[in-house]
C-alpha cells in the first residue's frame, strides 16, 4: 500500500522507536523530569519524542506530552510518544504511540502503533487499515461481529462503575494505554474511558472511532460498535442519573 509523507515519515519513526525498546538500554528508564501532560517523563519518552520530531516536525506544529508546544506551523500534530509509559516500565507488554494531524477542518490522519507486538492503524479520510510496523501489507479495519469481552481503561477511577459492570456480569479488561485501546476498539465489545482525556490521549483514537456509537456523561465516556450493547451500557450507568 502507498502512503502520503506524512503517513511514511510517522511509520519511519516508529519503526526507529520499536528497534531501540527491542535493544533497551538503562537510561530509557532513567526518571527525568515532569512532563507537559503532568507525568513524568522517562528516558524513552523524550527519545521518542526527539525521534518523533526528527521526522514529522516539518509537518506542523506539534503538541506532545512530554514538552507541550513544539515548532511552528499551520497544522497541529497531537503526539504522545509513548502511550502506556507505566506498562514500557513494568515490562508489560501494552504500549505504543499516537500521532493525528489536525488542519482547518479537523483530524485528517491517525496513526497508533503497539511497539510491543508492532500492530500499526493508519486513518485518513479515504481508509482505515491495519498491518505490521516491519511489513508492507495492510487490510481495512473491519468491525468483528461477536466480540466477547470490553475494555475499561482507568476503571481504578471508579469502582461505583466497575461493580456495576461486575453485577450485570459483563466482561472487560483494563489494559492501560487509552489509545491502544481506542485503536482496538472495531475487535472488542466497548471501550470505557474514566476521567477527563488530554488532547494527545485521544485525538488519534478518536478519530479511528468516529463512525461507531459514542456517549459522554460527566467523566465516563462509552465508545461500542454495535447498537445493542451501547444502549444496555447506557441503562447500566446512566439509569439513575
Amino acid at each position: 500500500m502507498t502512503f502520503d509523507s506524512f503517513v511514511t515519515a510517522t511509520i519511519a519513526a516508529n519503526r526507529r522507536i520499536h528497534d531501540l525498546l527491542h535493544r533497551p538500554e538503562a537510561n530509557l528508564y532513567e526518571a527525568l523530569q515532569e512532563g507537559a501532560g503532568g507525568d513524568i517523563t522517562h528516558g524513552i519518552d523524550q527519545l521518542a519524542e526527539d525521534i518523533f520530531v526528527e521526522h514529522i516536525g516539518q509537518f506542523g506544529k506539534i503538541y506532545s506530552e512530554e514538552s507541550g508546544m513544539i515548532g511552528e506551523g499551520e497544522k497541529t500534530i497531537f503526539l504522545d510518544p509513548l502511550d502506556g509509559s507505566d506498562n514500557f516500565l513494568s515490562h508489560f507488554p501494552y504500549f505504543g504511540t499516537s500521532v493525528a494531524l489536525e488542519g482547518e477542518e479537523g483530524v485528517e490522519c491517525g496513526i497508533i502503533c503497539n511497539l510491543a507486538n508492532g500492530t500499526l492503524f493508519v486513518k485518513t479520510r479515504e481508509y482505515f487499515v491495519r498491518g505490521l510496523l516491519h511489513a508492507d501489507t495492510f487490510s481495512s479495519v473491519q468491525r468483528n461481529k461477536n466480540p466477547k469481552i470490553g475494555i475499561f481503561e482507568r476503571a481504578y477511577r471508579s469502582f461505583e462503575n466497575a461493580n456495576r459492570l461486575k453485577a450485570e456480569k459483563i466482561k472487560y479488561r483494563v489494559p492501560g494505554a487509552v489509545a491502544l485501546s481506542l485503536a482496538l476498539s472495531h475487535d472488542v465489545s466497548f471501550v470505557l474511558m474514566e476521567g477527563e482525556m488530554r488532547a494527545f490521549d485521544i485525538k488519534a483514537g478518536l478519530f479511528m472511532c468516529e463512525d461507531l456509537y459514542q456517549h459522554k456523561h460527566k467523566d465516563l465516556t462509552i465508545i461500542c460498535q454495535h447498537e445493542k450493547m451501547f444502549e444496555r451500557l447506557r441503562q447500566i450507568f446512566l439509569q439513575d442519573r
